[in-house]
């Protein structure tokens, strides 16, 4: 090899390695400014509180997102289960819930997958959670919500925004869950 290819592939190695990469730390901009569709106003058993989400992913930092090329996507601000304990609560919120800090009427959540995949032209998000309403120690509810979204860019803040819209959807539409509200 000559000593001009060696040199150019250690320039482009370095320069590969300045540019910025998944393995990053970047700041999430999400609120919910969605339409759940639903009024809670007239919630019963309220006030309802949103609990603290658990993280049940098998990942040793749980400030990171998982990338499909094995690094990982880290949110120095919050952890995952916090922006998605957060999504909830602005959810419920824009749907008139009477909502405190502490009841007998809480929403609980693990989050048992977060993963963002490159496919192609943008990017695919995957979010698992599982959610419980107890009222007064009691499980009333409990279901696994899905949300799995593409976007058309590479655009992390926006594939993520997408994702957590579409996981209050999915939330949102369960009518075992707005039943226990007593919604219908």
């Amino acid at each position: 090899m000559t000593f001009r290819y060696i040199c150019s592939l250690a320039i482009a190695g370095l320069l590969a390695t300045s540019l910025p990469a998944y393995g990053e730390e970047i700041s999430i901009n999400y609120k919910y400014q969605g339409d759940t569709g639903v009024s809670l106003a007239s919630m019963i058993g309220g006030p309802l509180s949103v609990a603290e989400f658990s993280d049940g992913r098998s990942v040793t930092d749980k400030h990171s997102i998982e990338h499909n090329d094995n690094a990982s996507i880290s949110l120095p601000d919050r952890a995952p289960a916090a922006l998605v304990k957060d999504t909830f609560y602005q959810a419920l919120q824009s749907s008139d819930a009477n909502l405190a800090d502490d009841s007998a009427l809480q929403l609980r959540g693990n989050l048992l997958e977060m993963q963002i995949a490159d496919n192609g032209d943008g990017l695919e998000v995957l979010i698992r959670c599982e959610l419980s309403l107890n009222n007064q120690g009691r499980n009333a509810w409990q279901s696994v919500v899905f949300s799995r979204t593409q976007t058309d860019s590479k655009d992390i803040n926006e594939a993520l925004s997408k994702g957590l819209d579409r996981l209050v959807s999915e939330l949102f539409m369960d009518d075992y869950f707005l039943m226990e509200l007593g919604i219908f």
